[in-house]
Formats: C-alpha cells, sequence, structure tokens
C-alpha cells in the first residue's frame, strides 16, 4: 500500500508539473507573437512616416533645385534604413510592395535633381508622381492586410 500512495503522489507531481510547463509555454507563445504584431507595426508605421515626410521634403525642394539640396532633402528623414528594416521584419507580400514604393520615390528624386522637375500639374510631374501615388497606396493596403491577417 505504500508504493501505491507513493507512485499516485509522484504521477501527480509529474502531471502538474508537466501541465504547468505546457500552459507557461503556450502563454510565452501567445506573448511572442504579440510583440512581434506590434514590432511589425511600429516598422510599418515609421517606413509609411519616412516615406511620406520625404516626399514632402522632396516636394519643398523641386522648385528648380540643386542636386545637392534635392539629395540632403531625400536623406533628412532617414527613409534608408527605414526601408531596411521593413525589410527585415515585413512579410514578402509587405516587402514587395514597399520595394514599389521606395523605387518610385527614387524616380521622383532622381527627376527633380536631373531635371529640375517641379511638383504640380505638368505631365512631366504626373508621369512620375501618379506611379509613386499607386504605389503607396498599394503599399497601405497590403500593411493592412498583413495586420489583419497577423502576418
Amino acid at each position: 500500500m505504500e508504493w501505491l500512495t507513493l507512485v499516485g503522489t509522484l504521477s501527480g507531481g509529474v502531471l502538474g508539473v508537466g501541465s504547468t510547463l505546457l500552459v507557461e509555454s503556450a502563454r510565452a507563445r501567445r506573448e511572442r507573437g504579440t510583440r512581434l504584431e506590434q514590432a511589425q507595426r511600429e516598422t510599418y508605421l515609421r517606413f509609411l512616416t519616412a516615406l511620406t515626410e520625404t516626399e514632402a521634403s522632396l516636394l519643398t525642394v523641386s522648385q528648380p533645385a540643386s542636386g545637392a539640396d534635392v539629395i540632403a532633402a531625400y536623406r533628412a528623414h532617414q527613409i534608408l534604413p527605414a526601408y531596411y528594416e521593413l525589410l527585415l521584419a515585413a512579410p514578402p507580400a509587405v516587402c514587395d510592395a514597399a520595394r514599389g514604393a521606395y523605387g518610385g520615390l527614387r524616380t521622383i528624386r532622381d527627376a527633380i535633381a536631373s531635371t529640375g522637375l517641379a511638383a504640380g500639374s505638368s505631365a512631366e510631374w504626373q508621369a512620375v508622381h501618379i506611379p509613386y501615388d499607386s504605389a503607396v497606396r498599394e503599399l497601405r493596403n497590403v500593411m493592412r492586410q498583413s495586420v489583419l491577417e497577423g502576418s
């Protein structure tokens, strides 16, 4: 009878510790997922902010400006580090959409720097700005979908 009590006590202890470890593991996994989702959202926000602020700076200097002024305006809001951070943290669909938006912004930068293109309603401006604007809208949609899916 003494053995039966000992075996029962030991079995209960093993089951108790095992179930506690299982529950703790699930909780830690859930918390890690929540932290990763939050970090991803913050990365998305930093990139979108850098895109918007960089575009605004480029529009400000788009009145015929020197190439150095254009480059300074482009670099002022840390768009490249935000882009690289996004490429590390985002799923492939978001990275692809970000690549399109980033490329569109570079096209605007290059057009302003090389041709002195001024922001406005000219056909030349529309030719570089409309694709960028479409790429940014697509990026926002893909980011929103990524957040909703939790990926």
